[in-house]
């Protein structure tokens, strides 16, 4: 089949040519169903000891140790001069630096470059004044 410019023409048939048989469908047999990837054996040698007895004990010595390690971080609002945004940050107080912000600084950029692409991208409008 080719394509003109103009319309379309049929690919000329050959005399005598017929399809050749089609053979007949064959069954498809199922796969055999796969073994598991990952085997987890989590019991211990020791036919008496539980070992979910042994992480309970574990988890809960380490929030104590946890709460007694981390040091206390002083939380603030303010609002971006940029995009106007709230902004929460968590602060350490003895050193003054930042360790969490929400939104990302990143996205404060993000934001306040869109703002001003948007900015410049609107027509200036200037009122005309006519005086006779």
């Amino acid at each position: 089949m080719s394509i003109t410019s103009i319309g379309a023409t049929l690919p000329a048939r050959s005399l005598g040519a017929t399809p050749g048989p089609i053979p007949a469908v064959q069954p498809v047999q199922a796969p055999a169903p796969l073994e598991p990837a990952v085997r987890v054996d989590i019991r211990s040698p020791d036919p008496g000891v539980d070992p979910r007895a042994a992480s309970r004990s574990v988890a809960e010595e380490r929030p104590v140790a946890a709460k007694a390690e981390a040091p206390a971080r002083e939380p603030r609002i303010r609002i971006d001069r940029d995009t106007k945004a709230v902004v929460y940050q968590e602060v350490d107080p003895s050193s003054g630096d930042v360790v969490v912000q929400l939104p990302d600084p990143v996205v404060l950029k993000a934001r306040a470059y869109a703002e001003a692409a948007e900015a410049r991208a609107r027509p200036v409008t200037r009122p005309v004044d006519r005086t006779a």
